[in-house]
């Protein structure tokens, strides 16, 4: 489950180590965007499918666990994990003071969405696909750069917005206004998908309970 991001994490330090003239902050975002698309998705959708496969999801629903609380407590976990990473990217990234903040900012902010996003997924019954979204929302803002569609489609993305602030001309020191309101709606929007979803079924094997009870 650990294995992508800590290997998202290697990359970049051993470049670091082998490549002293190297721009380590724009190898840093490219791997940023990587592990935000790609590793937290797929942790987060790893959670779920452990605890799907252990009927840990399901004993929880029977036993009144609000979505809200499982949600929370599910966030709590990653955040913990993936600021620890991205403390980490940011000083292999050379990345000091204001800029580190901003850094650090910017980067939990897109992890927060994807964890968001990769809990509702899988909670969903697009659960089977919750990979093949995290590898295009890692990827894609690369492609963009070279392709004016998909730069137009993944303008609206939270990792298109973490891509171009890190790795834009003017780096950390651009104005966050922008990014950071696209993020914040992909944030909403995805929230707002959780809420309605569980609203309708609730965590795995509620409905069930409330049935057997009745």
């Amino acid at each position: 489950m650990f294995g992508t991001p800590v290997a998202f994490l290697l990359f970049p330090f051993v470049m670091m180590l082998l490549l002293a003239d190297a721009e380590m902050d724009l190898i840093v975002a490219q791997f940023v965007v990587m592990f935000v698309g790609i590793s937290m998705i797929g942790t987060s959708h790893g959670f779920i499918a452990e605890d799907r496969a252990t009927m840990n999801l399901r004993f929880m629903g029977m036993a009144g666990v609000k979505p809200y609380q499982y949600l929370i407590s599910t966030c709590a976990a990653l955040l913990f994990i993936s600021l620890i990473a991205l403390i980490l990217f940011g000083l292999i990234g050379q990345h000091w003071g204001a800029s580190f903040m901003s850094f650090l900012l910017i980067s939990i902010l897109g992890a927060f969405c994807s964890m968001l996003f990769g809990i509702t997924l899988s909670l969903s019954k697009l659960g089977p696909f919750t990979p093949l979204f995290g590898m295009l929302l890692g990827i894609g803002p690369m492609f963009s750069e070279a392709n004016e569609v998909l730069s137009n489609i993944f303008h609206f993305t939270y990792t298109q917005q973490v891509s171009n602030i890190l790795r834009g001309e003017e780096g950390l020191t651009v104005s966050l206004t922008e990014p950071l309101q696209i993020i914040l709606i992909n944030m909403a929007v995805i929230l707002f998908a959780f809420v309605f979803m569980n609203v309708t079924n609730g965590l795995d094997g509620e409905r069930i309970a409330k049935k057997a009870s009745t």
